[in-house]
């Protein structure tokens, strides 16, 4: 099997490829910096430059990888970046999946698509229910919320228009060991900055707001579980069903550090909107046989330890940098 991954590159494309790997599929990725290819994956499936949002780009991948099934992550998928540039954020998500969709059924009509939404899909409507199954309204309150409701509805327009192999999945937040870019790399990152002397304090947002954490290993599985099982045409929520604080993920966190940190509030990393709760009903995803495996406790501990590792990989370089000058 030939499988495609668009934009393989932060956290959940680098475990994504891994775990097809493991499966003995053929794996190809998009990228759209050579710098974001990881040197553990560089030789080991094949890679394409690609702007998701330029059509003959997308054309030119198909026709070199004839995907069996394709996992389509490219994205802007910062919703703070989103309201800085919202132009940018729709010509990615929206015109990038059409694009894909259009070259699919022009090309490779059989091929399977699993199309990445986001749990931003649900915003405001969030607040009518404790947990969130797929069928509630979509009412997203950030531009990058917008873009994915319109990717998502494309999805379902083509699967139905022209009887394509497209199942939607809608991860919630998911976190791990790895690139990517959320308030806990960002915790983490600083975290390791105060045990190494070079920061002596933590800025944090809005840390009361409450969600469903999953980790990027478990989210994995619940990816390759839907699409090897889920229905065509249906879509899932990637999710625990757990609702957690982000208050009580930090508070976790700081736990691990070596020495205190001291914690405080930057107005200047609060939204515009920002979704007081957001926790997703894991029913139709446990369904399918999934159940997340990896407590809260250990991915924080996990995503720790990768930054101090990568924090430490950095001095070294830069050390032996200085001592070739």
């Amino acid at each position: 099997m030939n499988c495609l991954i668009t934009g393989c590159s932060g956290l959940i494309g680098p475990h994504l490829a891994e775990h097809l790997l493991q499966n003995r599929v053929n794996v190809w990725g998009t990228y759209c910096s050579r710098a974001a290819i990881l040197p553990s994956l560089a030789n080991r499936m094949k890679w394409l430059p690609c702007d998701i949002a330029d059509a003959d780009d997308v054309d030119r991948v198909l026709d070199a990888c004839r995907a069996d099934r394709i996992f389509h992550l490219a994205a802007q998928s910062y919703p703070v970046k989103s309201w800085s540039d919202p132009v940018r954020t729709m010509q990615v998500n929206v015109l990038g999946t059409l694009y894909l969709l259009e070259a699919v059924r022009k090309r490779h009509p059989a091929c399977q698509v699993v199309v990445f939404g986001s749990s931003a899909e649900y915003g405001n409507s969030a607040a009518q229910t404790e947990s969130i199954p797929e069928t509630v309204a979509l009412e997203p309150d950030s531009p990058y919320g917008v873009s994915k409701v319109a990717a998502d509805s494309l999805a379902e327009v083509y699967s139905r228009a022209y009887g394509m192999n497209i199942i939607r999945i809608r991860p919630f937040f998911v976190i791990g060991p790895g690139w990517g870019s959320n308030v806990f790399v960002d915790v983490a990152k600083r975290i390791v900055e105060v045990e190494n002397g070079r920061a002596d304090s933590l800025a944090i947002g809005n840390v009361s707001a409450i969600r469903d954490l999953v980790d990027v290993r478990d989210a994995v599985r619940a990816i390759w579980t839907i699409a090897e099982k889920g229905n065509a045409g249906a879509v899932y929520n990637v999710c625990s069903g757990q609702a957690r604080s982000i208050r009580e993920a930090l508070d976790i966190m700081l736990k691990f550090a070596s020495k205190p940190v001291r914690v405080h509030t930057d107005k200047e990393i609060l939204r515009p909107l920002d979704t007081a709760r957001l926790v997703g009903d894991s029913s139709r995803l446990r369904q399918l046989g999934w159940a997340p495996e990896i407590p809260l406790e250990q991915t924080l501990a996990d995503i720790l330890q990768f930054w101090r590792t990568e924090s430490q990989e950095s001095l070294n370089w830069a050390s032996a940098v200085q001592h070739q000058q």
